[in-house]
């Protein structure tokens, strides 16, 4: 005696129900990822966080990590200040508080005029303090956060992105810094 098997080809009246394969394969696949959404029986292995060598960052100075809230958080990193390049061994400075420079910025304001706007962006200066014959400034470009300039002199230039500048004047006597725009 043989036993009829009933056959499920495509077009017969069996086709429309699923292969004991294929269910059990899609019971398989919802398993696995019901595993991976929950945690499954076995804990995730830990992400060690980034580590910062605490030096000045390129982009911005910021680094993105997760927060307890599961969140992105920025943290600012401490940038080095813009270099000043020192004059050249033949310069023979100027007269301090002489008033020759297109720029001037007394400590605690910024630059007046404002400096020309480049490629889009802007930059601001401002005089922090004076210390001798050095002055302590910041620069800021676009909306970001000021940054050191090593403190500069006579004679003396900074490369800010799309502008050099040149310290024509720092005088302790009228809290006042001058520079020009060379580049």
């Amino acid at each position: 005696m043989s036993a009829s098997v009933p056959s499920h080809r495509p077009g017969s009246a069996g086709s429309h129900r699923p292969s004991l394969a294929r269910l059990a394969g899609g019971l398989f696949a919802l398993a696995l990822l019901g595993a991976g959404c929950t945690g499954g029986d076995e804990p995730a292995p830990e992400v060690a966080p980034a580590v910062s060598d605490g030096g000045g960052a390129s982009d911005g100075g910021t680094v993105s990590g997760a927060s307890d809230g599961g969140g992105q958080s920025e943290v600012a990193l401490p940038q080095d200040p813009y270099p000043a390049t020192p004059a050249p061994e033949d310069f023979e400075p100027p007269e301090a508080c002489s008033g020759e420079g297109a720029y001037y910025a007394q400590v605690g304001d910024s630059a007046d005029p404002d400096l020309p706007e480049r490629a889009g962006e802007e930059l601001t200066i401002e005089a922090t303090g004076i210390e001798g014959e050095d002055a302590q400034l910041t620069a800021t470009l676009g909306g970001g956060e000021p940054r050191e300039i090593e403190d500069i002199t006579l004679g003396e230039t900074v490369t800010i992105d799309l502008w050099t500048l040149s310290v024509t004047s720092v005088c302790a006597d009228t809290d006042q810094v001058e520079f020009d725009l060379i580049n």
